[in-house]
C-alpha cells in the first residue's frame, strides 16, 4: 500500500530548517517525509484491528515537524521510520462487538499501558489519566507517544493502520466523516478548557484563533457561559467564526492590551498592563505569544498552554512578577465535567 513515510535524517532535518528559517512554505525536495508506494505494516500486535483510514487531518504538530521547527524534545518518544496522522477517521470490520460488519471510527490515538499491554499499569492509567501514561516506550509497541509517531501502529498517513479496540470509537451515522475528523483536535482543546478546573474566571483569553483557538473558544462558551471571552484573531474568517460564538475580537496585540485594560480597569505601566484577564489561553506556542500571554494575565491569573511550544527563547520575567500559573496542555484522558460557572 502506500504511505508517507517520515525518517530520520540529520542533513535532511538541518537543510529543512535552514529553508524554513528562508520561507514558511514547505520544500518537499529536503523533507524527510517521503511517498513509500510499497509500504507494509508490521505484524499486528496482540489485540490488534486493522482499519481503512477515510480522512486524516494535518496537525500543527505534524507542520512543526515538515518545517523543523517543533522541538526535538519528543524524538526519544518516536519510533523511526513512521507513518504520520493521528487524527483520524477510519472503518473496520474487526471491531469486536461489531465483527464482520464495517463499521466506522474515529481513532484516540494515544498509546497507553492498556494498549502496550502493560500489566499492572502506571498509576496515571490506573485512574483513567491515560494522557499522563509514564510507558510510552516500553511494552509490546515500538516507542511513541500516539499512532502517527510509532512504527508498531502506522499513522494516518497511510491507507491502513492498526489500533487496538480501545483507541476506537465508532461513530454516529449521520455525522460525516468530514465532521469525525474534527473530534480528536476537539477533545484536546476541551481537556484545556476544563484545565481552568474550579476557577470562576470574569474575563478569558485566547490568543490564535487557528484550529486550536477556534475549537477552544467553542468549548469555552459551552462551559464558561458567563465569562467574557476575547480572542486574538489576526484574520477575517478567523474573525467570523470565533464571533458567532460570542466572542470579542482582537487583530492586534496592541488591540488586545486596550480590552485587557478595559476590561480590568488597569494601569499601563510603560508599555504593560498591570492587571489583564483572569484565565489566558495560548493557542499558538511560539515564544511571542507566551510572552503575550504573560504579559496580559492577571496578577494570581492562569496561562494555559494549549498550542504545542516550539524551542524557544521566553523572558518569563511577568510570570515570576505576577505570580501566575503556567498549565501545560497535552492531549486528554477520562474527563469529569462538573457543571461550570
Amino acid at each position: 500500500m502506500r504511505a508517507l513515510l517520515f525518517s530520520r535524517s540529520v542533513p535532511k532535518y538541518a537543510i529543512t530548517k535552514a529553508v524554513a528559517t528562508l520561507s514558511s512554505r514547505y520544500v518537499a525536495s529536503a523533507s524527510s517525509l517521503e511517498l513509500a508506494p510499497n509500504f507494509a505494516l508490521d505484524t499486528p500486535f496482540a489485540g490488534a484491528v486493522r482499519c481503512q483510514v477515510l480522512l486524516s487531518g494535518i496537525c500543527g504538530s505534524d507542520l512543526g515537524m515538515l518545517l523543523a521547527t517543533s522541538s526535538r524534545y519528543f524524538e526519544p518518544y518516536t519510533s523511526f521510520p513512521f507513518v504520520p496522522g493521528h487524527e483520524v477517521v477510519a472503518s473496520t470490520k474487526e471491531l469486536p462487538g461489531f465483527l464482520d460488519t464495517d463499521v466506522r471510527v474515529v481513532l484516540e490515538p494515544a498509546l497507553t499501558c492498556e494498549i502496550r499491554a502493560i500489566d499492572p499499569p502506571c498509576e496515571f492509567c490506573a485512574n483513567g489519566n491515560t494522557d499522563k501514561c509514564v510507558n510510552t516506550i516500553s511494552g509490546q509497541l515500538s516507542e511513541g507517544l500516539q499512532t502517527g509517531y510509532c512504527a508498531s501502529t502506522g499513522g494516518g498517513w497511510s491507507e491502513q493502520i492498526y489500533a487496538h479496540p480501545k483507541q476506537l470509537h465508532v461513530l454516529p451515522q449521520d455525522m460525516s466523516t468530514r465532521d469525525a475528523v474534527m473530534v480528536e483536535p476537539l477533545a484536546c482543546a476541551i481537556h484545556s478548557v476544563l484545565g481552568i478546573g474550579n476557577l470562576a474566571p470574569d474575563n478569558i483569553c485566547v490568543i490564535g484563533a487557528g484550529s486550536v483557538g477556534n475549537l477552544i473558544t467553542a468549548a469555552l462558551f459551552e462551559y464558561y457561559k458567563n465569562a467574557k471571552i476575547t480572542v486574538l484573531a489576526k484574520y477575517a474568517h478567523q474573525r467570523n467564526s470565533v464571533e458567532s460564538y460570542g466572542a470579542t475580537t482582537a487583530t492586534t496585540f496592541a488591540e488586545l492590551k486596550r480590552i485587557a485594560r478595559q476590561n480590568t480597569r488597569s494601569l499601563m505601566v510603560g508599555k504593560r498592563v498591570s492587571g489583564g484577564f483572569d484565565v489566558t489561553f495560548d493557542a499558538v506556542g511560539s515564544a511571542e505569544s507566551i510572552e503575550q500571554a504573560a504579559e496580559i494575565t492577571n496578577p494570581g491569573g492562569t496561562i494555559i498552554l494549549a498550542g504545542m511550544p516550539s524551542l524557544s527563547k521566553i523572558d518569563l520575567s511577568a510570570l515570576w512578577h505576577k505570580q501566575l500559573s503556567l498549565i501545560g496542555s497535552y492531549a486528554y484522558g477520562t474527563e469529569h465535567v462538573d457543571d461550570k460557572p
